[in-house]
């Protein structure tokens, strides 16, 4: 979990988030869109808070 020193927010920031892992992938055929579901403990992922999303500072904590 992140905070915002600045104005607080502790809900949505700006950042690079990857996620790594084996996948079953879904197509619609009606639209270009698609889902994965993780199919099994290989996932990976990792997260890094640049900004925040409401006031842009960069004075981002990682509390808990």
């Amino acid at each position: 979990m992140y905070k915002c020193l600045n104005c607080g927010n502790t809900e949505k920031f700006i950042g690079f988030a990857e996620e790594k892992g084996r996948a079953y992938i879904y197509q619609d055929c009606t639209e270009y869109s698609w889902a994965y579901i993780i199919s099994d403990n290989t996932w990976t992922g990792s997260v890094d808070v640049s900004k925040c999303f409401y006031c842009n500072s960069e004075k981002i904590v990682k509390v808990k």
